[in-house]
């Protein structure tokens, strides 16, 4: 069976400290076993996702699935990282399994941000919960909906969006929890930039944050012209709908119309010009977006409109950008005028 790496390879690879590592009262022959007791258990662990993974594939408005069964090595840093945050955390080769929740990650990706509701439901329904439902959400996000559906709604310092549940499992003998993230596409695409870009490096740099932030935003509009565009769709099936109704019912009022006409008791002259007016009767003309509402549309360009005003500030406090702010004038010609740099004197020969 495979065996740990030493202490300091470790130490070295995962950039660990060793007064750190003392902090956390673990000794290494502790963490030699617990890797391999978890390796030991790797194909147990895979069984359960596998299942997870079906079930939750099969649930309406999923879009696709993801998992993935977490790495010994990986195992051992979180457990080091976790007892340095709180030395009094206990966990062992007896406790890991319950104390580390995300050994099976599952990342659950859907179009539109109102599936959510229905993906939430399903999961409440085949699994019990070890803990309560996370909503991560961004600073001034309308949380209610997470709060009517019995979720902690958590702001996110980086402007994170995820559902995140830790669920009960047990395909085999061995009892194990896992990770479900439910989000949109655009999130996941913002998240997994995000975090590329925030790790290991430049994590604190003001300047990738700030165009994080714009990424989010934009990520963010995404998701309300999808849910615009879902809406719309609805509303225009519905009055599709609505229409054929009522045409129909028009051609059966026509029908009994015209064979009343046909028993009036008035001249055959008279009964033509009735039947002329009647079938130059016009179908009711209905206004296809008289009742449409647009507030997410509106929202998602006042969104745009404030990234691209951010592009403008950044432009100007970091001169080697200001070709991206130039992309902001072109998409918003309102702006001040880019400033003009001085031409270089020339100077003279001595």
């Amino acid at each position: 069976m495979a065996q740990l790496l030493s202490q300091a390879t470790f130490f070295e690879k995962y950039n660990i400290k060793e007064e750190d590592f003392n902090r956390t009262k673990l000794t290494w022959e502790d963490l030699s076993d617990i890797y391999r007791d978890y390796l030991e258990k790797v194909s147990s662990l895979e069984e359960a996702a596998i299942s997870i993974f079906r079930s939750l594939s099969k649930m309406a408005h999923v879009h696709s699935v993801r998992y993935r069964v977490k790495d010994a090595e990986h195992l051992i840093e979180k457990i080091i990282r976790k007892k340095r945050d709180n030395s009094d955390r206990e966990i062992t080769i007896a406790t890991y399994l319950t104390e580390i929740t995300d050994l099976i990650g599952i990342r659950v990706l859907h179009l539109f941000k109102e599936e959510w509701v229905a993906i939430h439901r399903n999961i409440l329904d085949m699994w019990n919960l070890k803990e309560t439902v996370i909503a991560y959400h961004r600073a001034g996000d309308n949380t209610d909906i997470f709060k009517e559906n019995k979720c902690t709604p958590k702001e996110h310092n980086n402007g994170y969006r995820s559902i995140h549940y830790i669920i009960e499992s047990q395909p085999t003998k061995l009892k194990v929890y896992a990770e479900i993230q439910v989000r949109t596409i655009f999130e996941e695409a913002w998240s997994e930039i995000d975090h590329s870009v925030r790790y290991p490096y430049d994590m604190d740099n003001p300047l990738l944050t700030q165009y994080l932030l714009i990424f989010n935003r934009l990520s963010g509009s995404a998701d309300e012209m999808g849910a615009f565009i879902l809406n719309l769709r609805n509303h225009l099936n519905k009055i599709h709908a609505d229409n054929a109704i009522i045409i129909k019912e028009k051609e059966e009022a026509t029908r009994q119309l015209q064979a009343a006409i046909k028993q009036l008791k008035i001249s055959e002259k008279e009964k033509r010009n009735l039947e002329a007016k009647l079938n130059n009767i016009k179908k009711p003309e209905i206004d296809t977006w008289a009742s449409i509402s647009t507030p997410e549309w509106l929202n998602s360009f006042t969104t745009l409109n404030n990234s691209l005003n951010i592009f403008n500030e950044i432009n100007t406090a970091y001169k080697p950008f200001q070709g991206i702010g130039r992309l902001a004038r072109i998409a918003q010609p309102n702006l001040p005028p880019e400033p003009q740099r001085a031409s270089p004197k020339p100077q003279k020969k001595k």
